[in-house]
């Protein structure tokens, strides 16, 4: 009779060529687990992510192993702008915006703009544009005179020119006389200006040499004026005091000062004229 021995080891043996077992490995009769193969997920991402892999059930499986590929990323850079603002000109005879440039790059650099060119004012060569542009405001037309300042036609120079270079305060005028320093006007400049003013023609009568020649200091009908001093009477005084003069080149004294003219500036005909005329005061 056949044991139970006898009869399980043909079975076993088919079972072993199903299996595909070795005949070594049969005959141990110890199982083998099959080798894990499980691979990771590449990440996908800027960091990459390590795949995981699944271990092998089995009892001397290989662990499975994954390989990450590493996320990448195209990172557009936006070019910086810069808005520039031109800065103006300045100048006498006019002035320009300049236009501000626009910045490309990382960083956006503002543009700079350009100073506008100003223009320059010519300062005139001749005795006219030089009165016009310094005096003509306050004294009219070639020093004929305006409710602001006196009139100034024939200038006697020393006295004119000490007014110009110190100015002069004024009780019947609507303004004082401005200060001009040799910054302002030099002296060949001021010459200029007097010989401008001495081209009008030379007064005939004795009303109108003494409004030339007299008034602004004693006043339009000789009563005193700014310097206080009335020519009523005074005829004999006045024929000495007009060439002598009193005080020359202490023009500061306003009530005690006087220039003296000479006979190229009143001749003594004219001079005659002048006292026939303050003797009717």
């Amino acid at each position: 009779m056949k044991t139970a021995h006898t009869l399980l080891a043909p079975l076993s043996a088919l079972l072993c060529l199903a299996l595909g077992c070795s005949s070594d490995v049969a005959d141990s009769g110890d199982p083998i687990g099959s080798g894990g193969s499980s691979v990771g997920t590449a990440g996908t991402s800027a960091t990459p992510t390590a795949g995981t892999g699944t271990a092998g059930s089995a009892v001397t499986g290989t662990a499975g192993s994954g390989v990450g590929t590493a996320g990448t990323g195209t990172g557009v850079g936006t070019a910086g702008t810069g808005t520039g603002v031109g800065t103006a000109g300045s100048g006498a005879g006019g002035t320009s915006n300049g236009g501000g440039g626009s910045g490309n790059g990382s960083s956006g650099s503002a543009g700079m703009g350009q100073a506008g060119a100003g223009g320059s004012t010519a300062v005139p060569t001749d005795g006219k544009g030089l009165y016009d542009l310094n005096c003509k405001s306050c004294h009219a037309d070639q020093g004929s005179g305006s409710p602001l300042a006196p009139e100034t036609q024939h200038p006697v120079r020393e006295y004119s020119t000490w007014v110009v270079r110190n100015g002069r305060a004024t009780t019947t005028f609507a303004k004082p006389m401005e200060k001009y320093g040799t910054d302002k006007l030099t002296d060949a400049q001021l010459n200029l200006i007097w010989d401008y003013l001495d081209q009008p023609p030379q007064p005939t009568t004795g009303e109108t040499l003494f409004k030339d020649y007299c008034a602004n200091c004693h006043g339009a009908d000789g009563k005193g004026g700014v310097v206080m001093r009335p020519l009523a009477g005074e005829g004999k005084n006045v024929l000495k005091l007009v060439r002598s003069g009193k005080s020359v080149g202490q023009y500061a004294m306003r009530h005690d000062s006087m220039p003296a003219f000479t006979t190229m500036r009143i001749s003594d005909p004219e001079l005659n004229l002048i006292l026939n005329y303050v003797n009717t005061f």
